[in-house]
C-alpha cells in the first residue's frame, strides 16, 4: 500500500512538472518562432551550407545577414547569435533550411520529443528485469525534467547528445567497446563533455573503445575540412576564444553554470575569474578524469549495472568539473535517474548513505520549480553544482560496491 501511494504521488508530481513545462512552452511560443531561441544559430549554419556558403559559417557578418532574413524582429541582440558547434554538426540542420524558420522550429521540437520517448526503450534492460521503472513513468519523468523543458524552449541539441550517449552506454553494456567508442565520438559537437569521458577510457587502456572513437572522430574531422576548408578548421579555436571574451554576443555567464566554475564565480560575485584560477579549474577537470578512472575499473567484467553506474559517474563528474556546463547539459543526468532509480529504491541493491544521497539528489534534480527560481528569480543556478557533487560521491561509492561483488581481482 505504501509503495502504491508513493508511486501515485510520484506520477502526480511528474504530471505537474510536465504541465509546468507545457505552460512555459505555450507562453513563449511566439518568441521561439520569431528566432529568440538558440535554434536560430543552428538554422543559420544549415542555411549557409544549403546555400553553398559553408566556408562563411563562422563569419559574424554573414551570420547576421542570414539571421536578419528570418529573425529581424528579435530585440535582445545587437549582433548575430553565433554558431559555436564544430562544422560537421551543421549538416544535421541542412534539411531544416528548406523550411521556414517557424516550421523548422516545430519540426525540430517534434523530432526531439519522439527521440526522447524512444530513449527509455533503447535503455531497457534484459526482459524480466524488475529494477527498471515502468515505461509510462519514464516518459513522464523525461518530459518533467527541467533540462528537457529548457532544451525544448531554446531549441537546443542536448536531446541529440542524450541519444548518442544512450547508444554508447547500450553498446558498452553489451561489451561492444569498439562500437561504444564510435557512438560517443558522434557527440563531439559537445567536445568539452565528450573528450574528458574519452580520457577516462584512455586511462583505463581500453584500446577498442579508443579505436572506435578515433575512427569516428577522424571521419568527422574530414567532414569539417570538406565543409569549411583547412583555414576554417584551424581558425575555429580562435573563433571560440573571441566569443568567450565578448560578453555582448550573449554567451552565458559563469553564475548560470551548474559546475564548480559557476559556484566559485557566484560566491565571489564576479563574471570573470583570475587567470590562475582558470588554470586551476582546468586542473580540477583533469582530477575529475583521474578520479573517475580510478573509481570505475571498466575492465572488470561485463556487469551491466557497473557499466551503467560507472558511465553515470563519468557524466556527473564531467559536468560538475567542466569549465563549460549549461543547464541543458544536465539532460544527460536522465541516464542515471532513469536506469538506476529503480535499483536505489530497492534496499537489497544498495543501502546506506549512497542510497539516501542518490534519491535526495534525484528528487532535487526533478523538482523543476527550483530550477526556475534559481534561474529567473535569483540568477544563481550555480547552486546546482552542490547536488551534482553529492551525486558524484554516491555514484562513486555505488560503483565501488558493485565492483567489489564481481569475481576476480579488485584492481
Amino acid at each position: 500500500m505504501q509503495a502504491g501511494k508513493l508511486k501515485a504521488i510520484l506520477i502526480l508530481f511528474l504530471l505537474g512538472m510536465v504541465v509546468v513545462h507545457a505552460a512555459v512552452l505555450w507562453q513563449v511560443r511566439e518568441r521561439m518562432l520569431r528566432g529568440y531561441g538558440d535554434f536560430a544559430a543552428f538554422y543559420t549554419a544549415g542555411r549557409l551550407v544549403e546555400q553553398g556558403r559553408a566556408r562563411g559559417m563562422y563569419d559574424p557578418h554573414l551570420q547576421w545577414k542570414i539571421q536578419q532574413e528570418f529573425a529581424s524582429t528579435v530585440s535582445i541582440r545587437l549582433g548575430p547569435l553565433p554558431y559555436v558547434r564544430p562544422p560537421f554538426e551543421a549538416l544535421v540542420f541542412v534539411p531544416f533550411a528548406y523550411l521556414s524558420y517557424p516550421a523548422a522550429c516545430v519540426v525540430w521540437m517534434v523530432i526531439k520529443v519522439i527521440v526522447l520517448f524512444a530513449i527509455p526503450f533503447l535503455l531497457r534492460p534484459a526482459p524480466g528485469d524488475p529494477r527498471m521503472l515502468p515505461a509510462p513513468l519514464l516518459g513522464l519523468l523525461s518530459l518533467g525534467f527541467f533540462p528537457v523543458g529548457f532544451d525544448l524552449v531554446q531549441g537546443q541539441d542536448s536531446i541529440l547528445v542524450l541519444l548518442i550517449f544512450s547508444l554508447a552506454l547500450g553498446a558498452l553494456q553489451r561489451g561492444a567497446e569498439l562500437r561504444s567508442g564510435a557512438f560517443l565520438a558522434l557527440a563531439l559537437f559537445k567536445f568539452h563533455l565528450v573528450i574528458p569521458i574519452f580520457l577516462v577510457f584512455l586511462l583505463r587502456r581500453k584500446g577498442k573503445f579508443a579505436l572506435g572513437f578515433a575512427i569516428t572522430a577522424s571521419f568527422l574531422f574530414l567532414v569539417s575540412v570538406w565543409l569549411v576548408g583547412w583555414g576554417g578548421v584551424l581558425a575555429y579555436p580562435k573563433y571560440l576564444l573571441n566569443l568567450n571574451r565578448t560578453a555582448a554576443l550573449g554567451m552565458i555567464k559563469p553564475q548560470s553554470m551548474p559546475n564548480l566554475r559557476g559556484l566559485i564565480a557566484g560566491l565571489l560575485k564576479t563574471d570573470w575569474i583570475p587567470q590562475w584560477m582558470t588554470w586551476s579549474l582546468l586542473g580540477l577537470l583533469l582530477l575529475g578524469v583521474v578520479f573517475t578512472a580510478r573509481a570505475w575499473r571498466i575492465e572488470r567484467g561485463r556487469d551491466a549495472r557497473v557499466a551503467t553506474a560507472g558511465f553515470s559517474l563519468a557524466i556527473a563528474v564531467m559536468i560538475v568539473t567542466n569549465y563549460y556546463a549549461y543547464s541543458y547539459d544536465m539532460i544527460l543526468l536522465l541516464l542515471p535517474i532513469v536506469l538506476l532509480s529503480g535499483r536505489f529504491l530497492n534496499r537489497s541493491e544498495i543501502d546506506g548513505w549512497p542510497r539516501t544521497v542518490f534519491l535526495l539528489c534525484a528528487a532535487i534534480l526533478l523538482f523543476s520549480p527550483l530550477y526556475w527560481i534559481l534561474i529567473m528569480r535569483f540568477g544563481q543556478f550555480y547552486w546546482m553544482a552542490l547536488p551534482l557533487l553529492l551525486l558524484s560521491l554516491a555514484l562513486m561509492k555505488t560503483v565501488q560496491h558493485w565492483q567489489s561483488a564481481l569475481p576476480g581481482p579488485a584492481s
